[in-house]
């Protein structure tokens, strides 16, 4: 597990450089943060940059899964909506109303596309990544999170202090969208 470690506390990346450095072989990922880039919340520093810690994930979430490393970071979380991507839900959940952002209902939440785009570039000037590859990352998952303790995350995570925070955001994101199903 040390390797896991050193590698989701490496130097992050800039999206602009993960876009085409991000490995097409699986693994975990961690997404690292501006300090009071999203209201309200505050995840672990990062050992050498002036980040905080705020999501990790993996590639694939089983066997049965052919996704890699980019084409979960890149594809569903740097290129993809909110409704593909866990991450940018919690995102939109936690800066729509400060953003002025507008969302609807389809089987779930998910931002209009002008707002989608302007996400993505929110992502693109508040957050950094690091990755590690790992040839079965779902086995590690719960560990790494319960180390790790990034906010953002639900799953695995309910002990965690922000945890009620997050899901009660994501809640009234939800119940917003529902008012323009």
């Amino acid at each position: 597990m040390d390797s896991v470690w050193a590698g989701l506390r490496s130097s992050p990346v800039p999206l602009s450089e993960a876009r085409t450095a991000v490995p097409a072989e699986p693994g975990l990922y961690a997404w690292w943060g501006r300090f009071g880039a999203l209201p309200g919340i505050s995840g672990p520093r990062h050992p050498t940059a002036e980040l905080q810690l705020l999501y990790v994930g993996i590639a694939p979430n089983g066997t049965a899964s052919k996704s890699t490393l980019r084409s979960r970071v890149v594809g569903d979380h740097i290129r993809g909506t909110t409704g593909s991507s866990t991450l940018r839900r919690s995102l939109a959940a936690l800066l729509s109303e400060q953003q002025g952002w507008q969302s609807r209902w389809t089987t779930r939440p998910v931002l209009v596309k002008a707002d989608e785009l302007r996400l993505s570039e929110w992502m693109g000037e508040k957050l950094q990544l690091t990755w590690v590859e790992h040839p079965e990352p779902w086995t590690v998952e719960a560990e790494v999170i319960a180390e790790l303790e990034p906010p953002l995350n639900q799953a695995d995570n309910q002990a965690h202090p922000m945890y009620g925070f997050v899901q009660e955001a994501r809640k009234r994101w939800r119940e917003q969208a529902r008012t323009h199903a």
